[in-house]
């Protein structure tokens, strides 16, 4: 009995102090004007926001040097295998939303990650499609297994990681060729040779 009335006793006190700490709380924010944030913080700001997704994927109006995206998805569908398949309207719609050559991103994706057969391990294991590195300092990455190579949460994500790294290391830098971006990305030419090889076949896959 004893013991049941010290524990009321005791809930009852933390009550107390519990609303008391909640008042001085919100004094103080009124009296210095302080936010108090409450949600969790977004750790990946670059990622564009649901809606800004569903706004990209469901519009039917872009169009590349005159080619429908959809038209363009189909094409990149039909050269995407494995983990990949499917995924060549948000390889599309994405790109040309950037002003990227939906072409050519699916071509370095696929030269990259063999995805045009079968994927290669990263993609399998860490959703990562263009071999981006970890670093360690960011609160925002992951680490592939503890190595050097970047864990994504999705292939979604990968994919638009990658297209915004194309856009600022490259296309903002007027770098819009597998020619011009070889030496820039440490590329030879074998790899341009690919590229191009992949854009042309691409380009010229039959939709019947």
């Amino acid at each position: 009995m004893k013991r049941k009335v010290f524990l009321i006793i005791l809930v009852f006190l933390i009550n107390i102090l519990w609303v008391n700490a909640i008042g001085v709380t919100n004094k103080l924010s009124e009296k210095y004007n302080i936010v108090i944030n409450t949600k969790n913080p977004n750790k990946n700001n670059n990622n564009p926001n649901i809606i800004d997704d569903l706004d990209v994927l469901l519009n039917a109006d872009l169009t590349y040097e005159g080619e429908n995206a959809d038209i363009i998805a189909k094409k990149i569908d039909q050269n995407l295998k494995d983990e990949m398949q499917g995924y060549g309207t948000l390889i599309s719609k994405y790109a040309i939303s950037n002003d990227i050559n939906p072409y050519l991103i699916a071509s370095m994706i696929i030269e990259t990650t063999n995805c045009d057969l079968k994927c290669s391990v990263l993609v399998k294991q860490c959703n990562n499609v263009y071999e981006a590195l970890y670093n360690k300092d960011s609160i925002n990455q992951t680490s592939c297994f503890g190595g050097n190579y970047q864990k994504f949460s999705s292939l979604d994500d990968s994919i638009k990681s990658f297209i915004k790294f194309v856009k600022t290391n490259f296309y903002d830098k007027d770098l819009k060729t597998a020619n011009s971006i070889a030496s820039s990305y440490n590329k030879d030419v074998r790899w341009i040779f690919v590229v191009n090889q992949n854009i042309n076949k691409i380009k010229n896959s039959s939709l019947d």
